[in-house]
């Protein structure tokens, strides 16, 4: 029942965002939405080892990885973008499984280090292999509008293409999250060696999730390469706007939930344009300073996230949550 009421929930969701283009035809407000989607699906696939307990800031190395490979395939080959997208989330595992020993031998923060080092030298490697990705001058994809090119003169057309990537790696998400393999990475998270007691293989169960995540994500830098135009190494693997960032969304949202990751983009990325807007003018570094104070504040007062306040509210109504319910029997 829990599990039909959170599915029909989505699906109205979805059916209320595929008509606001109808209604909202301003630029900047359909950038604001594709934004928030692309953070949405970045924020929920970088939650995906979350759920074992593995804290990766490798991301920005996965999403620049799948921008390069999809724009040089086009660029330099003619190979059409729906394509090279295929061929982005493969080049993505192979940098995951470069990471995986770091994976399975490393625990807590060290492997959280090794993963951002592995995203900081991808960076430098973009930067001096000129040959490949231009260097620091980058990669510009000509503006040739049509849909075989994932090339369009309006934004609607990424604002649905950017909704159904980010419902799919919710989707995506929640299927983990529920199945037995989901099951297999909380009780990891809560304790491994109790876990491996019990027979689950919790090395395999962090791999497949670090791959899930990494290939999503790979997905993910393919399609904003196209709605940007233009690569270089210092946006595409930053850690700032793809590593960082989907942290602080997981983080504010609740993270190791399936919906925490959402409700975190909602409310963080349009703050964090606010902000940049009306303060970035004011006072160089202001709108960064507002924003870290927000930040600071949400984790001391709720530290459990936006979820946990909307669990407390829930059952108070005389509802509970699936995710609730699930936390709840972890914690007995």
């Amino acid at each position: 029942m829990k599990h039909r009421s959170s599915l029909l929930l989505a699906l109205a969701a979805l059916l209320v965002l595929a008509v606001v283009p109808v209604f909202v035809r301003g630029i900047f407000i359909q950038g604001i939405f594709i934004s928030i989607f692309f953070y949405t699906g970045l924020t929920a696939a970088w939650n995906i080892p979350v759920f074992g307990g593995k804290l990766s800031l490798g991301q920005a190395g996965f999403f620049g990885l799948g921008a390069y490979t999809a724009a040089i395939l086009y660029v330099d080959y003619g190979i059409v973008p729906w394509i090279g997208a295929f061929a982005a989330i493969l080049v993505a595992l192979l940098g995951a499984l470069v990471l995986t020993p770091s994976l399975i031998l490393l625990r807590g923060p060290f492997f959280t280090l090794a993963s951002l080092a592995f995203a900081e030298v991808l960076r430098l490697v973009a930067i001096y292999w000129r040959g490949l990705t231009g260097g620091s001058t980058g990669i510009s994809i000509p503006f040739e509008p049509g849909w075989q090119n994932l090339t369009f003169e309006t934004n609607v057309p990424f604002y649905y293409i950017s909704l159904m990537l980010a419902a799919t790696s919710v989707g995506i998400s929640y299927t983990i999250y529920r199945r037995a393999f989901g099951y297999h990475l909380r009780a990891a998270a809560s304790d491994e060696e109790a876990a491996q007691a019990l027979g689950i293989n919790t090395s395999r169960s962090h791999v497949v999730a670090f791959l899930w995540s990494a290939g999503i994500t790979g997905m993910l830098g393919a399609f904003y390469a196209f709605y940007l135009y233009t690569l270089e190494p210092n946006t595409f693997f930053s850690l700032a706007l793809f590593s960082l960032q989907p942290a602080l969304n997981g983080i504010i949202g609740g993270m190791g939930t399936v919906w925490g990751p959402v409700l975190g983009s909602a409310v963080m990325t349009p703050l964090a344009e606010f902000l940049r807007i009306y303060l970035g003018d004011v006072q160089e570094g202001l709108n960064f300073l507002i924003y870290g104070l927000v930040l600071i504040l949400v984790v001391q007062t709720i530290p459990g996230g936006i979820v946990s306040v909307l669990s407390r509210l829930s059952r108070r109504l005389g509802f509970r949550s699936e995710e609730a319910s699930a936390k709840r029997g972890n914690d007995k």
